[in-house]
């Protein structure tokens, strides 16, 4: 049960139902928002910056998606997975690599250079005070300065939103579903 209540869509506060009305074009307007709506305007500057890090930066969405599945995994965030999860799939991800993800160190087989590396990014973020001088050395080597920040912003991002659905006890919308098993905690 969410811990706080849930703004109704069809509200008539000028700032909010702006926002709310994008969303609704773009789909529905996800209980998340719904709770941080509260705050209009920081719903107003929330949901773009959620989208730009899903969908405009040059790092692959598939490499995305790994980093924001393993960081909720880490952060046991079931709201975060229910809605990453099929994207992840959708983008590439395999289930046996979601299946893996709590102890991806045992898998090298199912992880490239690349995810690895992202992997341990996401582990990081979570567990760290960010991530590790040879996280970022091997990081930066791999992909690059430019594609690092935008890795790091992403993965920092979803920790937070990890947090914020965590706290609210956030439900996952029924039209989400959880097509796929949870992975267990670490």
């Amino acid at each position: 049960m969410a811990r706080m209540k849930m703004v109704d869509t069809d509200t008539v506060d000028p700032e909010l139902k702006d926002v709310f009305e994008a969303m609704k074009q773009r789909g529905t307007v996800l209980n998340v928002y719904r709770m941080m709506a509260w705050s209009p305007r920081l719903a107003k500057v929330w949901a773009p910056f959620a989208r730009g890090l899903r969908n405009d930066l040059s790092v692959p969405r598939r490499l995305r998606e790994l980093l924001i599945v393993q960081i909720a995994c880490r952060h046991e965030s079931r709201y975060e997975y229910g809605h990453h999860a099929h994207m992840a799939l959708a983008e590439g991800v395999t289930q046996a690599q979601l299946a893996a993800l709590p102890h991806w160190h045992d898998s090298p087989q199912l992880f490239d250079a690349g995810e690895s590396l992202v992997l341990q990014l996401a582990d990081d973020l979570t567990h760290a005070r960010g991530a590790t001088a040879a996280t970022m050395q091997a990081l930066i080597a791999h992909f690059g300065e430019k594609q690092v920040m935008e890795l790091l912003a992403t993965g920092a991002f979803y920790c937070c939103v990890a947090r914020i659905v965590n706290s609210l006890d956030c439900d996952l919308e029924p039209e989400a579903g959880q097509p796929h098993a949870f992975p267990p905690a670490a």
